[in-house]
């Protein structure tokens, strides 16, 4: 899409992560497969009595069970706890592993027939790709090669048949491509749909000329600040003489200086500064954690380097200046709009002071 390299760098799109987006979409369903998960751990444990009550066995049959519901519990912590929230997917894997491991082992050592795992196994692969765009090849290959592995071995170990372990290879290794080819195909959608959200928020967030966020964005943003922090400030700026501009120049050297003037903005602002073009030649930005006097430093400095900056178009040099109003929030506005109105009071007395100059 068009100018999507160059506005994938703008400060003022704040997009959720790849791992956020899809974990928003993701994982309210796999919290509840991970209860029905949680729930035939448990379920199994009077099927465990029932078979090994009366033996010896039982309390290593329990302790295996257990092991995997702790498992199971932790999946659904990993799933909703804010703890895992910058490593949710890692740590749901390695739970998951650790249990179906646990049940694994249980079956394996105390005589339940192999295809007992390959049922767990199945509960366990369909988890991964209901996270499919989530799983990268790295996380697959770690905790498949670890699941195959682990039931090969503890297999060998305790004594299964030839055709048994022969029986379980040709049933896993199918599987497990299968799966793969899933995780592979549905992570490779997953990044063609975040970069289509992506780049479509981009299109509707921006204004296409000054690459600052459009009226409607801005105001949407800019209300939802005000609501949270009361201690903001606003500045409103418009291009002095910008009609003549325009009739002198044409149209498209006025292109030119709202290009100049909204590169000066993203410039002259601090990272967490909302700026947007409202319209025309006008501009608003709104100032988090800011008092009026930290908010005619940061005017000031934009105002000065407008009028310093000399703006080449068809072989001339011109020149523009800015006049600027700037309003502080107080217990006494009631609304975002009343913000807005009172800057642009503020602006229109700059304007008939002569211009080129701040008022507050």
């Amino acid at each position: 899409m068009t100018n999507t390299v160059a506005l994938q760098s703008n400060r003022l799109i704040r997009f959720e992560s790849f791992e956020k987006y899809f974990g928003n979409r993701i994982f309210k369903n796999f919290l509840l497969f991970s209860y029905i998960g949680l729930f035939l751990a448990v379920i199994y444990i009077p099927f465990d009595y029932k078979t090994y009550g009366a033996t010896s066995e039982f309390l290593y049959v329990l302790g295996g069970r257990l092991t995997a519901v702790f498992f199971a519990v932790m999946v659904i912590i990993a799933v909703a706890h804010p703890y895992f929230e910058n490593r949710r997917i890692e740590a749901i894997t390695t739970f998951g592993t650790m249990g179906f491991s646990a049940v694994a082992l249980t079956y394996l050592l105390f005589g339940n027939p192999v295809h007992f795992v390959g049922y767990s196994w199945m509960f366990y692969l369909t988890a991964t790709m209901m996270l499919a765009p989530l799983v990268t090849k790295k996380i697959y290959f770690i905790m498949e090669s670890f699941q195959i592995l682990f039931v090969l071995f503890v297999m060998a170990w305790v004594g299964k048949s030839a055709e048994e372990i022969v029986t379980y290879i040709f049933f896993a290794l199918p599987l497990a491509g299968y799966v793969f080819a899933v995780v592979i195909l549905s992570r490779r959608n997953g990044i063609e749909a975040y970069r289509n959200a992506f780049e479509n928020n981009i299109l509707m967030s921006l204004d296409g000329l000054s690459n600052l966020l459009n009226r409607r964005t801005w105001y949407e943003v800019s209300r939802r600040h005000w609501n949270d922090d009361k201690g903001i400030s606003f500045i409103m700026l418009d291009i002095d003489h910008f009609k003549r501009v325009n009739d002198t120049y044409g149209h498209e050297c006025g292109d030119r200086v709202i290009e100049a003037v909204s590169g000066i903005l993203l410039e002259q602002t601090r990272e967490q500064d909302i700026v947007g073009r409202l319209g025309g030649e006008e501009f608003g930005v709104i100032l988090p954690q800011t008092d009026l006097n930290e908010a005619k430093i940061i005017a000031e400095r934009v105002r000065q380097k407008i009028e310093e900056t000399s703006i080449s178009y068809n072989e001339e040099t011109i020149r523009v200046t800015a006049s600027i109003g700037i309003i502080e929030n107080s217990e006494h506005i009631e609304d975002f709009n009343t913000l807005v109105t009172l800057g642009d009071k503020h602006l229109y007395n700059a304007k008939e002071q002569g211009r080129n100059r701040i008022c507050y």
